[in-house]
C-alpha cells in the first residue's frame, strides 16, 4: 500500500477552495490581484536596483529615504509604501513609474 502524504491532500483541498473563492468572489479576486501586482512591482524595483549594483545603504544616501523605508518597499509586507517613496526610489535607480492599460 503506497504512503499517502496527508499534508499534500490537505494542501490540495485548500488550494482548490482558494481557487474556487478566487473565481467566484470579486472582492477576493480584486484583493489577490492587487497583492500580486504589489509584489511584482516590489520585486521589479529590487531587481533593478541590484542590476545597477546599488546597495540599500547607497540608495539611502541617494534618496534620503531611511533604510527601513527602502527595506519595506522591497519586502512583501502588509505595509504599502507611499507613492511618493516609490517614485523617489524608482527615480534614484534610473526608472519612472507609469500607468499602463491592463493586459486582458
Amino acid at each position: 500500500m503506497p504512503f499517502i502524504n496527508v499534508t499534500d491532500v490537505v494542501m490540495n483541498e485548500e488550494a482548490n477552495e482558494l481557487k474556487e473563492a478566487y473565481n467566484s468572489n470579486l472582492k477576493i479576486k480584486a484583493a489577490i490581484d492587487q497583492f500580486d501586482n504589489e509584489c511584482r512591482l516590489r520585486r521589479e524595483l529590487t531587481e533593478a536596483r541590484k542590476q545597477k549594483n546599488i546597495t540599500q545603504m547607497q540608495l539611502k544616501e541617494m534618496t534620503g529615504l531611511t533604510q527601513q523605508v527602502i527595506s519595506r518597499i522591497e519586502s512583501n509586507t502588509e505595509i504599502s509604501p507611499s507613492l511618493k517613496n516609490l517614485m523617489i526610489y524608482a527615480n534614484a535607480i534610473g526608472y519612472e513609474l507609469s500607468l499602463q492599460p491592463k493586459k486582458v
